[in-house]
């Protein structure tokens, strides 16, 4: 070992130390300026373990690459490592040269050395892109060829879908809009496939999702079948209930309504009506997933607002019946799901427009600005506005004077002590559903003007009156959560607004606030949060973050070329039997993935 006392361009001093290189002490001087790489000492502090010095007079600045740290393996011997077999070898590309040529792709084996040697960030940017392209092109063919050959047949059969479609367009209170009639359409198609369905609906808060899906649950109902309706809250759940029971009133359909919250007595004889195939429409929370309940012939499920379930959840679900088509709801899909309709797990229907315009008005707001927004909020309550204001937690110690930072039971006194305690009203999750219900109501007719909540009111709180949105903290909600927030206001048509209520932003939580509060697209929220956060796992369960080494950070534009590409590759029979195989080894094997493209 060699330590040497060092002073860097700062004035800091620390000891730089050498493991096995004994003769850098031959070539150390006062006075010696050179550049040093390597890491803290956790053990020494003030001591810097050295993995590579060169003379400053000789050290070019450039890209180094930093690879994840292998035991026993220094970042020199393995970048010579790395170094050595990419100069010494070349690698085969299951792409041919002259689509590399038609789509202005650098050839692999550059790829390869600018990412590990590289020359120039751009040189980076296009070896990354180039051997993304070179893995997803096999695992887009493998996986299309297995949702064209592997689909899984059903054993339900429905009868009269279409004259099924029109008789239920007339039970409505409203007309559908022309998307809502296209999601039918495609709902429509699947139901008649003898295939089953596994459908994604992506709309906007407000774009009419709840109607769509419920005619599957009509189609079901009347073939003699089960359909089930998730919902990630009572709220939202006993919501649906009231609208499937008024719709559905004269049509002889049993309905229930299944929560964690019913009685002993009122639990056993709802599971009873279940397990008989007396109830046709089950609604119900995340209960729905019990043990306990059995069904009789479930056919059809729709789980709304899926980014709220996790993915063994949705498995359990669809393990209730034998092979049911599955529909997904969601305003703003998680990156995994995203991923999923990318790579063709999942179809899509999308609707993109509301049946009202929907215009509401975001800002970022900072503490020293904060008394001009609540001035705002009180010009507007004297207008007949009702407010909500969100906060991430019901209660949290060592609170700040801030009111930006305040709990929801802080920020209800706080209020309360502006507004007057009989304009305020609390809601979280600690209170009963009776509670609960009597705030919304409350709130709802304009006894209460303001409503201080926790996320609870993200999902199935429908208030149209309702037109100021305040966030506190929004730093602390994921992006999905801020979109589905904001929907609660504005559903009227009428102008409203949501007031971001920050303190002390970070450079990338500003950077991620500032995008949500120029776009208001669901689809476009979800792409932005993929790409920070990753796509989540395609073949095991993580919502998010990086895939298990084969998918990671692939851009909506990386994408759309390798699709092209695949297209390409189909005119050669032998070239896409290729392309399939090597798909299913990447798709099989995780590990083969991790060495290979990380």
């Amino acid at each position: 070992m060699v330590t040497c006392k060092m002073v860097d361009e700062t004035g800091k001093k620390f000891n730089a130390v050498w493991f096995n290189q004994t003769y850098i002490k031959s070539v150390l001087y006062l006075g010696l300026e050179i550049f040093l790489y390597g890491k803290n000492s956790s053990a020494k502090k003030g001591t810097f373990n050295v993995l590579l010095a060169k003379p400053a007079e000789k050290f070019k600045l450039g890209y180094l690459p930093v690879y994840h740290a292998i035991a026993g393996i220094g970042q020199k011997t393995l970048s010579d490592a790395i170094s050595s077999v990419l100069l010494s070898k070349k690698i085969t590309s299951i792409i041919p040269q002259h689509l590399e040529k038609r789509y202005k792709l650098i050839d692999l084996n550059t790829a390869y050395r600018e990412i590990h040697l590289p020359t120039s960030e751009q040189g980076v940017d296009a070896g990354y892109e180039r051997v993304q392209i070179e893995k997803i092109v096999p695992l887009l063919g493998y996986i299309e060829f297995n949702k064209k050959f592997f689909k899984t047949e059903k054993s339900q059969k429905y009868n009269n879908t279409i004259s099924l479609k029109d008789e239920f367009e007339k039970l409505l209170p409203f007309s559908l809009t022309p998307e809502q009639n296209s999601a039918v359409y495609d709902i429509e198609k699947d139901l008649s496939s003898k295939f089953s369905m596994n459908r994604m609906l992506q709309g906007d808060v407000g774009s009419g999702k709840t109607a769509v899906a419920l005619y599957g649950a009509y189609v079901a109902a009347k073939n003699g079948y089960q359909a089930v309706i998730i919902a990630p809250t009572e709220i939202l759940a006993s919501q649906h209930y009231e609208f499937i029971t008024k719709i559905f009133d004269k049509e002889n359909i049993n309905a229930v309504l299944f929560t964690s919250s019913l009685p002993g007595a009122e639990k056993r004889e709802v599971l009873s009506k279940i397990e008989t195939g007396y109830a046709q429409i089950i609604v119900g929370t995340h209960s729905v997933f019990g043990e306990k309940v059995n069904y009789k012939n479930l056919s059809y499920v729709v789980i709304d607002e899926q980014h709220r379930f996790g993915v063994e959840q949705r498995k359990k679900l669809k393990e209730k019946g034998v092979n049911p088509d599955v529909l997904v709801m969601s305003a703003t899909p998680i990156p995994r799901t995203l991923s999923l309709v990318i790579y063709g797990d999942l179809d899509m229907t999308l609707i993109s427009s509301r049946p009202k315009p929907f215009s509401v008005k975001t800002n970022i707001v900072s503490p020293a600005k904060q008394d001009d927004m609540w001035k705002f909020v009180a010009s507007k309550i004297d207008g007949g506005s009702l407010v909500y204001v969100v906060c991430a937690k019901i209660d949290e110690e060592n609170e700040s004077e801030n009111a930006v930072s305040f709990s929801a039971k802080n920020m209800y006194e706080f209020l309360s002590g502006k507004f007057g305690e009989n304009a305020v009203g609390l809601i979280h999750g600690k209170l009963s559903k009776e509670k609960q219900n009597k705030i919304i109501g409350d709130f709802k007719c304009g006894k209460i003007k303001i409503l201080v909540s926790t996320t609870i009111v993200e999902v199935g709180v429908d208030i149209p009156e309702s037109d100021i949105m305040v966030i506190a903290t929004p730093e602390r909600f994921g992006l999905a959560t801020l979109h589905q927030l904001r929907g609660r206001i504005g559903r009227n048509g009428k102008e409203a607004f949501c007031f971001c209520l920050s303190d002390l932003l970070n450079e990338k939580s500003y950077e991620r606030i500032s995008f949500f509060k120029s776009h208001t697209n669901g689809f476009e929220i979800a792409e932005y949060d993929m790409a920070e956060r990753g796509s989540g796992s395609i073949i095991g369960t993580n919502q998010h973050g990086e895939d298990n080494g084969i998918f990671s950070r692939i851009t909506t534009e990386t994408y759309g070329r390798a699709k092209e590409i695949l297209e390409a590759c189909k005119t050669d029979v032998n070239l896409f039997a290729q392309i399939i195989e090597r798909g299913e080894q990447l798709y099989n094997n995780d590990v083969f993935g991790k060495v290979v493209f990380n």
